[in-house]
């Protein structure tokens, strides 16, 4: 005989559609974090134009640093007086070309690398402070 105490409930499942809205907001928030992960300078990590037909200032940039970010912005105030004369890139860390690169030319998050048409160093500089610190490294302006 079986003695009379709580009722046994029965083990409700959580509806289907719960399970649903739950695995979209989850889809949802991870798509989110890796679009903030995207580079959002506008600025190429397209390095193989270095030795081409212009000049290219390269920023080596290492996202987990502050630094770098503080440069990119500089960048983006001069270049467009610059754009027709040289070629803007950034030496991506997260990448394997741009590590070859730092590897290659000593720099680290921040630094600024001036390489002519033949691909040879022509200036650097190092964490520049303001726009007008970089516009140093660079030659005039061309005239419109």
């Amino acid at each position: 005989m079986r003695m009379s105490g709580p009722a046994e409930q029965p083990k409700r499942a959580i509806p289907g559609w719960i399970k649903v809205v739950f695995l979209v907001l989850l889809i949802a928030g991870m798509a989110l974090v890796v679009w903030q992960q995207l580079p959002r300078s506008g600025i190429s990590t397209d390095l193989s134009v270095i030795g081409g037909e212009r000049p290219v200032l390269v920023l080596t940039r290492d996202v987990n640093l502050l630094n770098g970010a503080e440069v990119l912005e500089l960048m983006r105030q001069v270049e467009p007086q610059y754009q027709d004369a040289i070629l803007f890139r950034i030496a991506h860390q997260g990448q394997p070309v741009g590590r070859a690169f730092a590897r290659q030319h000593g720099t680290q998050d921040g630094d600024l690398t001036l390489l002519d048409q033949n691909a040879e160093v022509i200036g650097r500089m190092v964490q520049p402070r303001n726009a007008a610190e970089l516009a140093q490294l660079l030659p005039e302006p061309p005239t419109r």
